[in-house]
């Protein structure tokens, strides 16, 4: 059985982990940089890269990660141990991706400067087969060839969602996207206005207030409850700009500034699937997948990694080995019906009970823990452990009332339940076990 996986990031190098145990299985693994590790590969390059392509990676210079590595770790391959330091600077996670790539010994299937330009199904009398079309990045040749099953693994972070401005064209400052963003001491002195109040947005709040004069964090969510630095002001999000540096607010108040950054999202993109795919991306929703993850129309194509605000590593490896015991036939999917079935009752569920956004679909946090028991159980596999379910809420909870301070802290997993840490408190400059 061949199966072909696309991109070597984290859910690249996991699947084709998990699939290359299998004596029938061939995974081969197309990757169109020169290097694994997908959006942890650092670059200081911004816009296309040498191939005219976009730059992939949306990692910035001094990036560390807002998840202990404690809980981002596959279930069975932790970081290496460090217990000074719980949130890891992005070049660690390039390394452990690396270790892990060595450890399993999956760089035998893995090509390298090689971009899927297309993703086409072949019907046949027995069953569906998957035409890849791949073109050699440094010799520009390229081939067709057909597969059993296909697993998309090209992540999401690296299409920016850039929101239409009315009025943006008078703006005379400096205009991007977090996509962009690489070092904060560009913006020494300046006043910034940050658009955007999830994960990047707050996070390079708090790097740039050590060097800009004044930093506003525009958002329309319930204002962070957290203790800010005095040179970060909480702000509505952006109604217009009215002028060459100042912005109408949604609450009728204005601000100055000289530099904006969006911390807008991202899109889901897969350009290389033909329409024949039967996968629609609307309103930030890839459907329709069977929890998240498997093609209702086209089983033996998967996403792994669709879910937003989760603990990426872990539900990677679940979602890959549920999809490889499919393909296996050590498990079984519902019927069609069912599987449209189950994704409009979650749509209803999250939608009337939870009074979602539709657009918010993939949007799990702590819903998490209950789609990987879902699936550790469809799978018949080993569930994550409670200890990192309990560390990570932890963690969430702490980043709600300590946002500058709370990457200082550092944790370990006690037993399969449990987790020790030492906190630092701010006010004395010390810390504190828990």
């Amino acid at each position: 059985m061949s199966v072909a996986v696309i991109g070597a990031g984290a859910a690249g190098l996991c699947a084709a982990r998990h699939l290359s145990v299998h004596p029938r299985v061939r995974p081969t693994v197309f990757e169109q940089s020169s290097s694994v590790g997908g959006t942890w590969v650092y670059t200081d390059t911004i816009g296309n890269d040498q191939h005219g392509l976009p730059v992939h990676s949306s990692m910035y210079k001094n990036l560390r990660t807002n998840l202990p590595k404690e809980v981002m770790a596959f279930p069975d391959f932790p970081f290496p141990e460090n217990k000074e330091v719980s949130f890891v600077h992005h070049s660690e996670v390039l390394e452990y991706l690396e270790s892990y790539k060595n450890q399993f010994e999956v760089n035998q299937f893995i090509k390298l400067n090689t971009m899927v330009s297309k993703v086409h199904p072949v019907l046949t009398e027995k069953k569906t087969m998957w035409e890849v079309t791949t073109k050699c990045m440094k010799t520009e040749h390229v081939v067709t060839n057909l597969f059993d099953s296909v697993m998309v693994c090209n992540g999401h972070y690296s299409t920016p969602v850039v929101p239409s401005i009315s009025g943006i064209e008078k703006f005379s400052g400096s205009f991007i996207h977090s996509h962009d963003y690489r070092v904060p001491e560009v913006y020494q002195g300046e006043s910034v206005l940050i658009l955007g109040g999830g994960a990047s947005g707050t996070d390079i709040c708090i790097e740039l207030s050590k060097h800009a004069g004044q930093v506003y964090l525009a958002h329309n969510n319930p204002f962070l409850t957290t203790k800010l630095p005095p040179n970060v002001a909480q702000v509505r999000g952006v109604e217009s700009c009215i002028g060459p540096a100042a912005f109408l607010l949604a609450d009728g108040s204005k601000v100055q500034c000289s530099a904006v950054i969006l911390a807008t999202g991202y899109h889901y993109t897969f350009p290389f699937l033909s329409e024949s795919c039967d996968i629609s991306v609307y309103n930030r929703q890839v459907q329709p997948l069977f929890k998240h993850l498997i093609s209702v129309e086209h089983p033996t194509l998967c996403f792994v990694g669709i879910p937003v605000q989760i603990c990426p590593f872990p539900q990677f490896d679940l979602q890959v080995r549920y999809f490889v015991k499919l393909i296996t036939g050590q498990a079984k999917l519902p019927s069609k019906a069912e599987m449209h079935e189950d994704i409009k009752k979650e749509m209803e569920w999250k939608k009337n009970k939870l009074e979602m956004a539709e657009k918010h679909f993939h949007k799990m946090g702590t819903l998490q823990w209950i789609y990987n028991k879902e699936l550790a159980e469809l799978g018949d596999l080993k569930p994550i452990s409670n200890g990192v379910e309990n560390l990570y809420n932890a963690v969430h909870e702490r980043r709600k009332t300590h946002l500058p301070d709370y990457k200082k802290d550092s944790y370990s997993l006690v037993g399969e339940e449990g987790f020790s840490g030492n906190i630092f408190v701010p006010e004395k400059g010390t810390y504190k076990k828990i």
